[in-house]
């Protein structure tokens, strides 16, 4: 008998469109009120939580029959930050075509749009994903028929497939630890069963960080909600790169091997919550895994363009309960030429009406002194080579170390020919703090100390010596420099003092010192700071130029960032004589240099008899080879000038109320106390 293959095939093609749609519209006339009752109460048998939804179910008709359901909510732990678990914006759970032929309603895969679930331990480490039966989940119950036996054990029905878009998951692992943020912009799960393994393939990626696109296996769902996920095993492209995570999470421990590499390194900023400058290309490896009581991260390699590091960070509890960390890295070299400042966050436009205050040579910033006492961090880098800076840099350490009381921050380097060293000691103890800043340069560019400070003062061209202590009360940077107390003295070689710095300088004076456009040529500078209430007086100032030598003083306000200084120069040769005029210049934060000359100062430096010839001690203290004359003749000013230091300018009793201010009542920007 020949078997009509080509009917068959037309009655079936039009038999299984029919029956779908009439497997459709049996399932759209159901009480789907019936069903989301029994799926609800269901999962309160599962989990002993309430699954809620503000719009109730629909049957959606389409390619794919499915049923929506509009603010679902999933509710938390007893002691959840919230009260909800999870929060999902619309589900949407597909029906399974054959399930429907055969009269009933299976769900084939499940999608999440704009899901907001919170992951949370309480202090006793408990996590909110633990769910357990009600109290009353078995027990005889005569409704059910089964009086004389023990209920089963109720199971929700797996699905295969879940789908997640648009999505945000915030852990947060218990006090004094920021959450983390992950965002969930689409991935796909799959598993046969809550025991197999976890097939994914998404995009992951925290807030301003850039996302990863991730393939491979990630546990087990039973094991996720144990807080132990298993085997992770995920690749995939990051960035302009790639990145691979495999190793386990289990009872035994952790143990992770990440290895990413790219074209730019800043990726990793948001991810390690830390300033990454931008540069590359970069290749990292790095393992973490649990030791003890503490997590361990290792950076085994890291290189980004030429430069190479290794290190290490210990996260630990000590008995007492007080977290600890401790970070060492050995850097071996470093081109600070290849990298750059991480992009900074755009603020928020200022109100037009309200005007910007003046840039500040030293910014206020605050002392956070919060984690004092409840934290140990202890942190040590070292350098092999530093390049890109102008001079190199060698055999540089930077340590940096916070116990109960006490913050401290050491730095040490060899920098060109010279060496410098800063100590930073802070104690928070009593209302106000305490800070003590020790500072030393020997023989070190001013060029490459700009650099490192970030800030710019003009003679790069100059080597220096500096000898900085400082100490005062207050927890901003303001606050301490303006009680500072201590001294500062400077000497430097041969340089250049930019054109523009002597610009509103008087006429007379630009004409002795003469120069080009590049600047004015200088041979030494020295001086001494003698800092007192936030104040620091400039005793004894001698610069020599080719031209001529200018001794003086005056004041800088560390506070304000108001200065006034007298300069009386005497000129080398007898044709500049008359140029050699005394002057008072004067400025601050905002405001434009004032200058003006003073003729008859010149009585008042100097006594009765004969007046020594400036010039004449410069050349007598230089002659030693290797001498700063400037240093040498510095100590000696007050007795070649007795007058000078009579008239040196002084603070106003103004700016020191102004200074005294609280900071809530800080002062707008001031005007010109003066015109060039």
């Amino acid at each position: 008998m020949r078997i009509p293959w080509r009917r068959m095939a037309v009655i079936t093609a039009v038999a299984v469109p029919i029956a779908a749609v009439v497997g459709v519209v049996w399932a759209a006339t159901r009480d789907l009120s019936r069903y989301q009752a029994r799926m609800t109460e269901q999962v309160r048998k599962v989990t002993g939580r309430e699954l809620a939804a503000r719009v109730p179910l629909s049957v959606k008709l389409g390619s794919e029959p499915a049923m929506v359901a509009e603010g679902v909510t999933l509710s938390n732990a007893a002691w959840g930050s919230r009260p909800d678990l999870a929060r999902v914006r619309r589900m949407t759970l597909f029906l399974d075509p054959i399930s429907l032929l055969l009269g009933e309603v299976k769900i084939g895969r499940i999608l999440l749009e704009g899901a907001d679930i919170a992951v949370e331990r309480n202090d006793v480490g408990d996590s909110n994903l633990e769910m357990l039966p009600p109290p009353d989940g078995s027990g005889p119950h005569p409704g059910e028929n089964r009086s004389l036996r023990l209920r089963t054990t109720v199971a929700f029905p797996w699905i295969n497939t879940v789908e997640v878009r648009d999505s945000v998951v915030t852990v947060s692992e218990g006090a004094g630890r920021p959450p983390v943020v992950l965002e969930i912009p689409n991935a796909t799960f799959k598993a046969g069963a809550p025991n197999q393994s976890l097939q994914v393939d998404g995009r992951f990626g925290v807030a301003q960080g850039v996302p990863m696109e991730l393939t491979g296996t990630a546990g087990s769902l039973n094991g996720w909600m144990a807080g132990l996920p298993g085997n992770l095993d995920l690749q995939g492209g990051f960035g302009d790169g790639k990145i691979s995570i495999k190793g386990s999470i289990n009872a035994k421990g952790t143990s992770l091997q990440i290895a990413s590499e790219g074209a730019d390194v800043s990726v990793l900023g948001s991810y390690i919550r830390l300033p990454v400058p931008i540069g590359g290309p970069y290749a990292m490896n790095a393992k973490a895994s649990t030791q003890r009581n503490g997590f361990k991260v290792e950076v085994t390699s890291l290189k980004v363009g030429s430069s190479e590091a290794a290190g290490e960070a210990l996260f630990r509890v000590d008995r007492k309960g007080t977290p600890t960390i401790i970070v060492n890295a050995d850097v071996t070299r470093l081109d600070v030429s290849e990298l750059k400042a991480p992009p900074a966050i755009a603020a928020p436009a200022a109100p037009a009406q309200v005007s910007a205050p003046p840039p500040r040579l030293i910014p206020t910033l605050p002392f956070s002194a919060s984690w004092l006492g409840r934290s140990s961090l202890s942190v040590t880098v070292r350098f092999g080579e530093v390049v890109g800076l102008g001079a190199k840099m060698q055999n540089a350490s930077v340590t940096l170390a916070s116990g109960e009381t006490r913050f401290t921050f050491r730095a040490a380097a060899t920098v060109g020919g010279g060496s410098a060293g800063v100590d930073l000691i802070y104690d928070p103890a009593g209302r106000m703090g305490q800070t003590t800043l020790t500072a030393t340069a020997n023989r070190v560019s001013l060029g490459e100390l700009s650099t490192l400070l970030g800030l710019d003062f003009g003679l790069r061209d100059g080597v220096a010596d500096v000898d900085l202590r400082l100490r005062g009360g207050g927890r901003t940077t303001r606050d301490a420099l303006n009680s500072a107390n201590g001294s500062i003295d400077i000497a430097m070689g041969k340089g250049v003092w930019p054109h523009s710095q002597l610009a509103n300088w008087p006429p007379e004076t630009q004409r002795l010192l003469g120069g080009s456009n590049a600047g004015v040529p200088f041979n030494c500078i020295a001086g001494r700071f003698e800092v007192s209430s936030g104040v620091a007086n400039l005793r004894r100032l001698v610069v020599d130029t080719p031209r001529g030598v200018l001794v003086g003083g005056g004041y800088f306000h560390l506070r304000t960032d108001n200065w006034e200084f007298m300069l009386a120069p005497e000129a080398r040769d007898h044709q500049n004589a008359a140029l050699a005029v005394p002057m008072r210049i004067k400025g601050g934060a905002g405001k434009a240099t004032a200058s003006a000359v003073d003729p008859n100062l010149s009585k008042l430096l100097v006594g009765g008899g004969p007046i020594p010839s400036l010039v004449a001690q410069v050349a007598q203290a230089g002659r030693p080879a290797g001498a700063n004359a400037c240093a040498v003749l510095a100590p000696r000013v007050e007795a070649l000038r007795p007058g000078l230091r009579a008239q040196l300018p002084a603070p106003t009793s103004d700016v020191r109320q102004r200074a005294s201010r609280p900071q809530g009542k800080t002062p707008g920007p001031q005007r010109s106390q003066g015109r060039p």
